[in-house]
């Protein structure tokens, strides 16, 4: 019923059970009409994709309308203009992701001029000189404290163990270097990372809330949509092309065969009748007929 109805406007007109004085500020759109936006016919339209973000295309300048949609993909001439439509929306896209691929190439140059965390800085000569003077000490003192426990002297082991002890924690506070890890652990969460999607940018240890809510948002929605299209569409075409090669080719083949073909047996041909020409049918004759006396 929906085919049938949508025939008989596409025939007849959507206006054609108006009375007179209805249809007099009638004004009729059919899909095809230049101010129907043929991007909402065949697939969609990018200026709906990004509505209220940072990639906003605005309002459409062409009418968007489901009955015309319903209308355009029951016409008989839907196959027709399936492909000039298509055209037309990849060439737009093309452009978005163009535009698009040129911010992320300049996201992740800025990504890669961000300043690094200084290294570590190198031990000071004088620091150096006192962590050698405290591992000389503790050398000599386990010396003394094993031979006092070969000797069964185990108090003053275990003072001498003491005095290792406080000297070891000496070293290890020396060996430290002055780091402020708040400050590194607040770098380290705020490193920010590039969707190569949308090329937003976004904070690379974010909470899963959070870039859940990115990879479901209109804006990396709408671009990935532009994206698929456009790899879907590029196949399509490639797969056209193959096939119009091949058929070309099947074509200049069949062509070359035929005209192989022709020519031997056009040479058969004349070869038989060579073999049947006149002339030596009246040889044949002449050699038969009687011979008259003078």
């Amino acid at each position: 019923m929906d085919a049938q109805r949508a025939l008989l406007d596409e025939l007849m007109g959507s206006a054609r059970n108006l009375t007179d004085e209805e249809k007099k500020g009638f004004k009729e759109i059919k899909w095809d009409d230049k101010d129907v936006c043929g991007f909402y016919m065949v697939r969609f339209c990018p200026h709906d994709l990004f509505v209220n973000t940072r990639s906003d295309l605005g309002p459409c300048s062409r009418v968007h309308d489901p009955k015309l949609k319903e209308s355009f993909e029951n016409s008989p001439r839907h196959d027709a203009y399936v492909h000039r439509f298509e055209a037309e929306l990849a060439q737009f896209c093309e452009k978005l992701v163009m535009d698009l691929d040129r911010k992320v190439r300049r996201g992740r140059e800025r990504l890669s001029q961000e300043v690094e965390p200084a290294p570590p800085a190198p031990v000071s000569a004088e620091k150096a000189e006192l962590l050698a003077s405290l591992e000389e000490k503790i050398k000599d003192l386990l010396e003394q404290v094993e031979v006092l426990g070969e000797a069964g002297k185990v108090d003053e082991a275990g003072a001498l163990m003491k005095t290792v002890d406080i000297l070891n924690a000496e070293k290890t506070l020396l060996s430290q270097q002055p780091q402020n890890d708040k400050v590194l652990m607040v770098a380290q969460e705020k490193k920010m990372a590039l969707c190569e999607i949308c090329g937003s940018f976004l904070v690379a240890n974010d909470a899963a809330e959070r870039t859940q809510s990115h990879i479901t948002g209109k804006q990396h929605l709408g671009y990935g949509m532009v994206r698929d299209f456009l790899v879907e569409y590029k196949d399509r075409y490639r797969d056209r092309e193959r096939y119009r090669e091949r058929s070309q080719d099947k074509n200049e083949r069949g062509g070359r065969d035929w005209r192989s073909r022709n020519g031997r047996d056009g040479g058969r041909d004349r070869h038989r009748d060579r073999s049947r020409s006149p002339v030596r049918r009246g040889q044949r004759r002449s050699s038969r007929s009687p011979v008259h006396p003078y």
